[in-house]
């Protein structure tokens, strides 16, 4: 092989590594954002179920 091919082998595998760990990074982020969204929704819920009840707005009469 000469010099040229082998530092272009060098390069492409390098770059299949940059791309996988490109991936995971991705991956990781979006399994943290899921997290971070199921966190948030449970706490919203919590504290809209804790609020009282809005007060009626018919008239109250005989």
């Amino acid at each position: 092989m000469t010099e040229r091919r082998v530092w272009a082998r060098f390069l492409a595998d390098t770059s299949g590594l940059v791309r996988s760990d490109e991936r995971m990074i991705l991956l990781f982020l979006l399994l943290l954002s899921i997290a971070a969204l199921a966190v948030f929704l449970h706490y919203t819920t919590l504290v809209l179920g804790g609020l009282p009840e809005p007060l009626p707005t018919e008239p109250i009469g005989p």
